[in-house]
């Protein structure tokens, strides 16, 4: 019996005997593997201890995963493990040398929720550049405020990462008349010339841009990315965007900015602690826009996540790679289940 465990809660697939199977669960199972729905939210939020993750785990050959971290002592102490599939392009909660000395192979979904963190992206940036949130709160108290909003045509928008969520911000963006910078080490110079993005470096982009969305990964080298060091060089009246990953800014440099008005704005899906402190200093703030790191969550990537999770297993299984979605890939000649 091959089970694969399933995530279930901050994924949002809501599988169990009360409703309908999501298809990736059928399709799991008409593949011959057994199917286990971990229903617990803390898990899948990443706030189970080490010793519940590895109880829940222990008999799981493969893992559609959400939330949870994934760090060498837990990687190590689930020797039927093969595959951590996991829900999203993120994978920065995987210790991925451990996985790889263990012979676990870490897949992400890159094909099913770029164009959904593209909408969040746009959304939270029309919202703080229209005041949407401030000036629907203010007339719910009685108030029927004036204000001179922010265009969007011809301003620019600075993009850090133009991958698969970087190009469809860009295209977005594009629609709407703005100017778009990128700062990207590999390029596609087909699509940059197509929509006539100017590269830059990053500082320069931040100099630059009366918007700037991240939408980079986050590694080593890219943890706290945007510091008050980096902040310093952005326009007094730009407005930062982060669907990325709340660790590519140092959060109190960033409120600091914010309060003193070193820049105007910010709309945020995630942050460096999540959930963040019930007194985090952002709520206080009209400039800001907040999600609660749901960007990549939408109706039709949820879907898609979940089969291109599964079809990740499945391929494994049977011995067929699954390129450009194995992130350790130096496991490819010599991997096995």
């Amino acid at each position: 019996m091959t089970i694969v465990a399933v995530s279930t809660v901050s994924s949002k697939t809501k599988y169990n005997s009360d409703r309908p199977e999501p298809d990736f669960i059928k399709l799991l199972k008409d593949n011959g593997f057994t199917v286990i729905p971990i229903g617990a939210k803390h898990f899948s939020n990443g706030n189970a201890t080490d010793e519940e993750q590895i109880e829940i785990l222990s008999g799981a050959s493969a893992v559609i995963a959400a939330g949870e971290r994934y760090p060498a002592n837990i990687i190590k102490s689930l020797p039927l493990l093969r595959v951590i599939a996991r829900s999203g392009v993120g994978y920065d909660k995987v210790d991925l040398i451990s996985a790889s000395e263990h012979n676990v192979a870490v897949t992400i979904t890159p094909n099913a929720n770029y164009e959904a963190v593209a909408e969040q992206t746009i959304s939270l940036l029309m919202a703080v550049a229209k005041s949407t949130v401030k000036l629907d709160t203010m007339m719910r108290s009685g108030k029927w405020p004036s204000a001179i909003l922010r265009p969007l045509r011809g301003s620019s928008l600075g993009i850090v990462g133009l991958g698969r969520i970087g190009q469809a911000v860009a295209t977005r963006a594009h629609s709407m008349k703005m100017n778009i910078y990128a700062t990207e080490p590999y390029p596609d110079n087909n699509f940059v010339q197509k929509l006539d993005i100017k590269l830059l470096d990053l500082d320069s982009l931040l100099a630059q841009s009366d918007f700037v969305s991240l939408n980079c990964a986050l590694t080593q080298s890219t943890h706290g990315l945007i510091d008050k060091k980096k902040l310093a060089l952005m326009k007094n009246d730009a407005i930062l965007i982060n669907t990325a990953r709340g660790g590519l800014v140092v959060e109190n440099d960033l409120i600091n900015g914010l309060e003193s008005g070193q820049i105007a704005g910010a709309g945020l899906d995630v942050l460096e602690e999540e959930p963040t402190d019930p007194n985090n200093r952002l709520f206080a703030m009209d400039n800001v826009v907040l999600s609660p790191h749901v960007a990549g969550g939408d109706i039709l990537s949820e879907r898609d996540m979940g089969n291109e999770s599964a079809q990740c297993i499945i391929d494994l299984y049977n011995g067929k790679w699954p390129t450009g979605k194995v992130v350790n890939t130096d496991l490819e000649n010599k991997w096995s289940w």
